[in-house]
């Protein structure tokens, strides 16, 4: 503004006709045009030094963020190729295969049987005269439990030794008479006849007096009994069931794949559930012919002892059996081994890397695992930070 109030003064002194002027409206008409386009000359050269400065920044800005993408490009580039020479390896754990014994446990879930089991029933029709055992006695061997209509019995049997008695005299009788020719052979042979049909029935009444007193076939302890004294019981109908468990049988069942490994005699250990602290010494009993279609299971039958008593028959039990290998074994952990397309496999360590390894496995013992062909005693493989690792690459080992 300075400078165009300069150039007005300038304009009067290079013009001094104007001040002859009279007319005072010319005057003022002439100095606001003058004023204006004062104004409007301003205006462009300002917009014009506003233009150059803009275009001027702009260019230094480009230039700027050219040089500062250079930099950055070439920094990044730096830092990549910084990476590719300084890679971080991966830290590993070590352990040096060594052989060692190794037995295998096998546990299985069975449930308790007593070692023998009798239901006895009556042979015979008639009249419970006489009990001699409550449910829950202990009977011996041959012990006499209970008696069915042995007063009846009693005598048709000495009716019949009596009519064997007399057919026998007939017999001696008419053998001499014979000899006399006093009677026909004939006369003779039906005197033997009714001689023998007298003595089985005099048997058969002793074979039905020694039915009707019953004793126990074993030795065990009464479970249920089934009678009363006066009941009259048929042919047929349960008397008494008897139980021998002074000795129990675990029934467990075994899959195919492992039944060729257990053999008769056979020692295993049994554990009940609610005696976990106490073991129970068994061996194998017996061993099923045939595997159950349903499971592929074969049954087998340990003999435990139970002098104790402490088994019951129903109680659930496990039984363990021990697999004794004599040789020394290479023996690794399970989680040092990895499962990969072309099959099981660990990673060897040898001078700061580490090599892939197909192994053959055998048994397994817990977190242990037997190796059968892959691993010599002595060489080092990868048991931590090995679920990542390739081929031949460069490790860390740490503690």
């Amino acid at each position: 503004m300075l400078k165009n109030k300069k150039y007005i003064i300038d304009f009067f002194i290079k013009y001094p006709f104007l001040k002859n002027y009279k007319s005072t409206f010319k005057k003022l008409f002439f100095l606001i045009s003058l004023v204006t386009f004062s104004f409007v000359g301003c205006e462009k050269n300002n917009s014009s030094e506003k233009h150059n400065s803009n275009k001027e920044s702009n260019d230094k800005a480009k230039i700027y963020q050219k040089k500062e993408s250079e930099k950055g490009r070439k920094g990044s580039w730096g830092k990549f190729d910084k990476k590719l020479n300084n890679k971080k390896k991966n830290n590993v754990r070590i352990k040096f295969v060594e052989s060692d014994s190794f037995n295998v446990k096998r546990t299985y879930v069975g449930s308790l049987l007593p070692n023998n089991r009798v239901l006895m029933r009556s042979e015979i029709d008639g009249v419970i005269e006489k009990i001699n055992f409550e449910e829950g006695d202990e009977i011996k061997k041959d012990g006499r439990m209970l008696e069915i209509s042995t007063k009846e019995l009693q005598l048709k049997l000495k009716i019949a030794v009596t009519d064997s008695n007399l057919a026998e005299i007939n017999m001696e009788r008419d053998k001499k008479l014979a000899e006399k020719n006093l009677i026909s052979n004939a006369q003779l042979d039906q005197t033997r006849t009714r001689a023998e049909r007298s003595r089985l029935s005099r048997e058969l009444a002793i074979i039905n007096l020694k039915k009707s007193l019953i004793s126990s076939p074993l030795k065990g302890t009464i479970k249920t009994r089934y009678i009363k004294v006066g009941e009259f019981v048929r042919k047929g109908d349960k008397l008494v069931e008897i139980l021998d468990f002074s000795s129990v049988i675990v029934k467990i069942n075994v899959p195919e794949q492992e039944i060729l490994d257990i053999k008769i005699g056979q020692k295993v250990d049994v554990a009940l559930y609610i005696l976990e602290d106490k073991i129970f010494l068994g061996k194998v009993k017996n061993i099923g012919l045939e595997a159950d279609s349903g499971n592929r299971t074969f049954p087998v039958e340990i003999l435990v002892n139970n002098k104790e008593r402490k088994l019951r028959p129903g109680m659930l039990a496990r039984a363990t059996f021990t697999k004794i290998i004599d040789e020394d074994q290479i023996v690794i952990p399970r989680h040092s081994i990895l499962e990969k397309e072309i099959g099981r496999v660990v990673y060897v360590f040898e001078k700061g890397k580490v090599f892939q390894r197909n192994i053959k496995v055998g048994l397994t013992k817990q977190d242990q695992v037997q190796i059968q062909k892959g691993l010599k005693n002595g060489e080092m493989i990868v048991v931590e930070g090995h679920t990542k690792l390739t081929d031949g690459e460069d490790v860390n080992v740490v503690k």
